[in-house]
């Protein structure tokens, strides 16, 4: 991997040059025989030369512009290019993945919204902090701490332009109420709240010039726009007297759900035309697919499956959007697109897989909140022209806890040693070289419930029953799981281990058959627990007092392997000053 070095050469200009260099090989390769070939040598070497004069002038004339979409619930199954079997189809998407990467085996680091978005922007798993399973509310405390890095916070050091346009959930503090616990819960109750005065710790205190966008999910209030630390109306009104979908609370008069998509994205537009000077960095969190499926009156029914499907038509919709819009700015050849989701689909699929056929985890086993699969396993898609080989695809393993790591080496930034404590680059993997150094490093999954488990190469170790968030067995929604293979396969040992190779579906336990490899992922995972990071470097504060989803804590030390810690991700970080 790639050693950072703060006065290192442009990453991007080094891997601008590789493409270049590719080309030309390739060149190389079509000329018809030896004597032309050596004919050509010079002329080519002088062609090589040219072209790296002119990389060289990009390079140092701009930095890679980042636009980071992050949809909210989609499935694996729901792009088109991930499943030939789904009904709806994703033109947008698609075409993004023919001029990009289509990663197969990429993971959000939670299967539920709030740590999802904490470890995207951290680089941090979320389980390290204070919330140890469930989600934030709409008036729910901070989750970032001060003084926590975000990968805002790496471009803004570099001089880009950054904005977060869309769904925050990662709590921020409105002024009065009642506070009540300063434990992190799913708090939506307003009493008390001044919605006058100026909201403190939102996305502008972490690394964010610009936010936009909505406190928390679609289904949570307050329902209003913030702009910065302020709201840009007051919520005078209700929700039940507005609109249908979603816990009730304070709303402006007039919200409608439906207009929150084509209002965000017209804000992501009109910050790319007021910055296409400037490198910048757009964060994007979407508030859909996520319920309530409020789909546009131009969508309803272009699905031709049902309101979902609708709302999932409009998600492309909108993406397509930005990538016009980047087309028209004549941005798009100097800007890394990345579109990914914070975890896999609402549970309402399984009425939908059974009635139309459409599976939005495809073949893969649970939704969102499980260590199954189908809660993490997400689409992504990266496009960044002359460093992403057009059409291509990567099969290795990778979570999006690895962002941080990524952007960091991507603009020639050394981590503090505290910082990204969970993260390693996938550079290599968009630039097409091997995986061998991710593949190495192992993720950790975590449900709804705030279960474990762990994921290296091949094995995946559950180290718990079941799904280890939704409840396939009993509970007010277990109408909707009746025939499932998700219901029939609830009943587990209180370890599962599968071999995703060989069994990418989760059918077949081995944990009898290969006590060893349980015994080598047990003692891995707890090491990542206690030494507050996984990742080389010093060890980070870990409190493991009243934390009963660790009752499987190894007392063995992690086994020495090759590849878990590597000299070439320690080479991303830097003590602290």
């Amino acid at each position: 991997m790639t050693q950072l070095r703060r006065n290192a050469p442009s990453t991007y200009f080094g891997c601008r040059i590789r493409s270049a260099a590719r080309e030309l090989q390739h060149g190389f390769g079509l000329l018809p025989n030896l004597s032309i070939q050596k004919a050509n040598v010079k002329q080519t070497l002088a062609l090589f030369l040219f072209v790296v004069a002119g990389l060289t002038s990009v390079a140092v004339a701009s930095s890679p512009n980042v636009v980071l979409i992050f949809a909210d619930d989609m499935g694996y199954g729901d792009v088109t290019c991930y499943d030939a079997k789904s009904k709806i189809h994703t033109p947008n998407l698609d075409r993004l993945a023919k001029v990009g990467m289509r990663f197969t085996d990429a993971h959000s680091a939670s299967a539920v919204c709030t740590p999802s978005r904490y470890a995207l922007l951290t680089g941090r798993y979320a389980w390290r902090t204070g919330l140890k399973s469930g989600v934030l509310g709409g008036f729910s405390q901070p989750l970032i701490e001060k003084g926590r890095m975000t990968v805002a916070n790496l471009f803004q050091g570099k001089g880009y332009r950054t904005a977060c346009i869309g769904k925050w959930h990662l709590g921020m503090d409105w002024s009065g109420g009642m506070r009540g616990e300063k434990g992190y819960n799913m708090r939506n109750t307003s009493e008390g709240i001044d919605f006058t005065k100026p909201i403190q710790n939102t996305a502008i205190v972490n690394g964010f010039d610009e936010y936009f966008g909505i406190a928390a999910s679609l289904d949570m209030p307050p329902y209003v726009f913030i702009r910065n630390d302020r709201v840009t109306e007051q919520p005078t009104s209700s929700l039940k007297e507005e609109d249908k979908g979603g816990r009730q609370g304070p709303a402006v008069p007039g919200w409608r759900h439906k207009h929150v998509m084509p209002t965000l994205t017209d804000e992501v537009i009109s910050f790319l035309q007021r910055n296409k000077q400037s490198p910048f960095f757009v964060y994007m969190p979407l508030n859909a697919p996520h319920t309530p499926h409020a789909p546009g009156e131009a969508f309803v029914g272009k699905s031709k499956l049902d309101i979902y499907g609708d709302f999932m038509v409009e998600v492309d919709h909108h993406i397509g959007r930005v990538m016009n819009e980047l087309d028209r700015l004549k941005l798009s050849d100097n800007t890394l697109v990345i579109v990914t989701s914070d975890n896999g689909p609402e549970t309402n699929m399984y009425p939908r897989r059974s009635k139309f056929g459409h599976d939005s985890s495809s073949h893969f086993l649970g939704a969102k909140r499980d260590n199954w699969e189908g809660g993490h396993r997400v689409p992504f898609i990266a496009r960044w022209p002359g460093v992403i080989e057009p059409g291509s695809k990567c099969d290795t393993p990778f979570c999006l806890v690895d962002m941080m790591a990524t952007f960091a080496e991507m603009v020639s930034v050394d981590l503090p040693q505290d910082q990204g404590v969970d993260s390693v680059s996938i550079l290599p993997l968009m630039q097409g070289e091997s995986g061998d150094s991710r593949e190495g490093h192992a993720i950790i999954h975590h449900s709804s419930t705030g279960r474990f488990a762990i994921r290296r190469g091949d094995w995946k170790l559950l180290l718990h029953a079941g799904s280890g968030g939704n409840g396939y067995g009993a509970g007010q929604r277990s109408s909707r799981y009746n025939g499932t293979i998700e219901q029939k396969s609830f009943n587990t040992a209180n370890r599962q281990l599968y071999n995703l190779r060989t069994d990418p579906d989760e059918t077949i336990n081995l944990n009898e058959k290969h006590p060893e490899v349980v015994d080598e992922l047990t003692a891995l995972a707890s090491e990542y627990v206690r030494r507050g990071r996984s990742t080389p470097g010093s060890q980070q504060n870990t409190g493991l007092q009243n934390w009963p989803q660790l009752d499987w804590l190894s007392l063995k030390p992690v086994p020495a392997t090759s590849g878990d810690a590597t000299d070439t991700n320690q080479n991303t970080r830097k003590q602290k000053k």
